[in-house]
């Protein structure tokens, strides 16, 4: 699902086991017979491709064995003495990997010219990945309907001491170790009976080995001026608070990261890095009871990087002008018909739409819908459309990118995997859960502490081979709009969030949120309307893009999934779409304030 939320961050929720009218004289246009259809334009789009310019980093740059901690060689130490044993029990473990993540998270939130939240708390917790069993089918494996919840470990927050006291952190990973080994034991009974039950026969394996990887980061530091900062929200959230708003918020967080990662197969792994999260929003309640909000966010590597002042007046003015904009819209009607999903709503739209159900884990689960699982090598898009997902890009278009990672949380190196060329789908994001078509790992095996890593999503990138200037797009909307005898097109410029269903149990629908959509009738008039959200099914929606722009927008945002919330990003360039559905919102039975505001100094302190 791809919303906004009050953490300040944007999210792309994969849940994979689910859940006004035309202006005044108008009416249905009659088609134009000298105006081409989509279909002819098609042929003349231009062999122009999409604008690009990445930076990455490779998974080996900046590897510096001098910094290595202590803490790898506890772990490694402990991982040693417990295969030792593990691996000579009647059930034996023939895998297991030690991930401890110390974070430090600094969250400040202002509203209305005053700090309302003020924390910094740090964390070290620790993971255990113990298979039992054989690679050919250990505890790991999916069972089958209902029964499928049974062999999912409970899950708990499992801590290590601060510090690298060698007794101390071993005592802990000695105790996590043991728990998780017998529940790997208790679920691989579950396995075996669910496989004699249903006379199932293990044709896949249930873990792909890798490349033993020694990797060392240097140790970072996150540093800020917490009193500039302080300041900073209290002016903006001041400022917000503007126009029709009852609601201006301002807030930050900065996270300061350190990851040791050591496996049974000879993986050492320190990564170490700082994000900084800068989000504007306002908020009103409409008349009608619709909860009504903008949000617009900046993403970088250090607090440093964030927008100046003038930069963050020019978010705050967008977001209050957009909301003055959508409390005086109407409310839209259901609609079916042509649109275009501008820059970021086309990363939500594949993000959402194609990005969860090429993710490897889902082509092996019963319960899964597998919506692509049969189309290798088979065209699912136009074949001037290609789409790739790539790690170890840092920026795109100048954009800092959300997913870059060095090292995925199953210990193998990032790398760019090819999903669609030229229109055919040849690929799927793969962490070490192997499937028929794709055997080994990719780099995508991935996770928040806490949980255990699948296939996901890291920097999405659709790229275009045949594409037209924003205004040729435009156009080609308002000809779409004549030959289907609509009365307007939709244009969606900015989204909240989304989701989508890939359980085989619901329908394999999706849902994207809008916040800034317009109609556009054949005059060239836009109306902002509101109460809207855009849905439909996989297959068909990506067949009815028609067209490209050359620039392409990056949303970035979160991702939450199986294995919890992981930072990702979706970039693409705005697309044209035959057909959409559009659907009337749930908007709740509620209205504003019965009382005035305080006589407040809107502006600012």
């Amino acid at each position: 699902m791809l919303r906004t939320a009050p953490i300040l961050a944007a999210l792309l929720l994969c849940v994979p086991a689910l859940s006004a009218c035309g202006p005044k004289g108008g009416g249905t246009t009659k088609p134009n017979p000298d105006i081409p259809t989509l279909d002819e334009k098609e042929a003349e789009l231009p062999k122009i491709p999409s604008r690009i310019d990445t930076t990455a980093s490779p998974p080996t740059d900046g590897d510096t064995p001098a910094a290595r901690s202590p803490i790898l060689d506890i772990m490694a130490a402990e991982n040693a003495r417990s295969m030792a044993v593990l691996a000579k029990q009647p059930d034996p473990a023939y895998y297991l990997a030690y991930q401890i993540v110390e974070q430090r998270v600094v969250s400040l939130d202002a509203e209305g010219g005053a700090i309302v939240g003020d924390s910094d708390d740090t964390d070290r917790i620790l993971d255990v990945e113990i298979r039992v069993g054989a690679p050919e089918l250990d505890n790991t494996r999916a069972l089958s309907d209902e029964a499928n919840e049974l062999n999912q470990p409970l899950r708990r927050r499992a801590i290590v001491p601060f510090g690298e006291d060698p007794l101390a952190i071993a005592n802990h990973i000695w105790l996590e170790t043991d728990r998780r080994y017998r529940e790997g034991v208790i679920a691989l009974a579950y396995v075996r009976q669910d496989q004699r039950t249903l006379g199932k026969r293990a044709t896949v394996a249930d873990f792909a080995p890798s490349k033993k990887q020694v990797y060392i980061g240097k140790p970072v530091k996150l540093e800020f001026d917490k009193a500039k900062w302080v300041a900073k929200l209290k002016r903006c959230s001041g400022q917000a608070l503007r126009g029709v708003a009852t609601r201006g918020s301002c807030g930050v967080i900065f996270t300061q990261n350190t990851a040791w990662f050591v496996d049974s197969e000879g993986n050492q792994q320190q990564q170490s890095w700082t994000t900084a999260q800068l989000a504007v929003s306002v908020g009103v309640k409409a008349d009608d009871g619709d909860g009504l909000g903008r949000l617009e966010q900046a993403f970088a590597a250090t607090p440093d990087a964030l927008p100046d002042d003038v930069t963050i007046d020019k978010m705050i003015g967008m977001v209050t002008d957009d909301l003055d904009a959508l409390h005086a819209a109407p409310l839209a009607e259901p609609y079916v018909g042509p649109a275009i999903l501008e820059g970021r709503a086309a990363g939500v739209f594949f993000h959402e739409v194609f990005g969860h159900r090429i993710e490897g884990h889902r082509q092996k689960d019963d319960t899964s819908g597998k919506t692509f699982s049969s189309y290798v090598g088979k065209s699912i898009m136009p074949e001037w459309l290609s789409v790739y997902d790539d790690p170890t890009l840092v920026t795109l278009n100048g954009i800092q990118l959300n997913g870059f990672y060095r090292f995925d949380d199953e210990g193998v190196p990032a790398r760019r995997v090819d999903l669609v060329k030229d229109g055919v789908l040849t690929d799927f994001l793969m962490g070490r859960s192997p499937i028929d078509v794709s055997p080994a790992s990719n780099g995508h095996g991935r996770k928040q502490p806490g949980f255990d890593p699948v296939a996901r999503q890291g920097n999405l990138v659709v790229a275009s081979a045949r594409s037209v200037e924003r205004a040729e797009l435009e156009k080609m909307l308002l000809a779409e709009v004549k030959r289907q005898g609509r009365p307007y097109g939709m244009v969606f410029t900015d989204i909240s969030g989304g989701f989508t269903n890939t359980s085989a149990f619901a329908p394999q629908a999706f849902k994207v949120n809008p916040v800034m959509a317009y109609r556009l009738y054949p005059d060239g008039k836009r109306e902002l309307v509101r109460g809207i959200d855009i849905s439909g099914t996989p297959l068909v929606a990506l067949q009815s893009i028609r067209a490209a722009s050359r620039e392409i927008e990056t949303f970035n945002g979160v991702c939450g999934a199986e294995s919890g919330w992981v930072p990702v990003s979706a970039s693409a360039p705005s697309l044209l779409l035959e057909k959409i559905e559009v659907e009337k919102s749930f908007i709740p039975p509620d209205r504003p304030p019965v009382l005035a505001p305080p006589a407040i100094k809107t502006g600012g302190l």
